[in-house]
């Protein structure tokens, strides 16, 4: 004879399937933006990459020393694609803006960036992932606002539009 299963054993999936549809809804409704950056306030972090035009080179981020955007972005990334457009008419609008290239192939990047435009006056090749922590990278795109003195006064995490382009430059002020 067989022992009934335990009456928790038999609610077990019952309470996953709750628990799974609660973490389901708070991603839903999260919005990173709302989260303080640990880096607002602080010097630019200090990272050695290679430049994606030529991995010969090595770009040192403490030589971004005036009122720039930083932009982490992937050719992957179908937000990062969405503000591209945006992001090539700030740049003609003469905004520096440097560029982190981050979990991507060399090769996709370079050839995105060669059908596409390329909005940035200098990229940093981050296929490692070398840049995660000390941007606090938490997803794709990742906009920083940088004063003159090197100092991060805000952070976007999504598309860049006109609109938060505003909003960072409230509150970076």
């Amino acid at each position: 004879m067989t022992k009934p299963a335990p009456r928790l054993l038999l609610a077990l999936p019952i309470i996953l399937a709750i628990l799974l549809g609660l973490m389901y809804g708070y991603g839903l409704t999260y919005d990173p933006n709302k989260s303080p950056s640990r880096l607002i306030g602080k010097k630019v972090p200090i990272v050695n990459l290679p430049s994606l035009t030529n991995t010969e080179i090595i770009l040192n981020s403490a030589d971004f020393k005036k009122p720039v955007l930083i932009n982490i972005w992937a050719s992957w990334c179908a937000a990062c694609r969405a503000e591209h457009e945006f992001l090539k008419q700030l740049a003609a609008e003469g905004v520096t803006i440097y560029g982190v290239n981050y979990q991507d192939d060399l090769e996709n990047a370079r050839t995105y960036l060669k059908q596409s435009g390329n909005p940035f006056a200098t990229i940093m090749f981050d296929g490692e992932m070398a840049s995660a922590m000390p941007f606090d990278v938490q997803s794709l795109p990742q906009t920083y606002l940088v004063d003159k003195n090197s100092v991060i006064r805000a952070r976007h995490i999504g598309a860049l539009t006109p609109e938060n382009l505003k909003i960072m430059q409230t509150w970076g002020r």
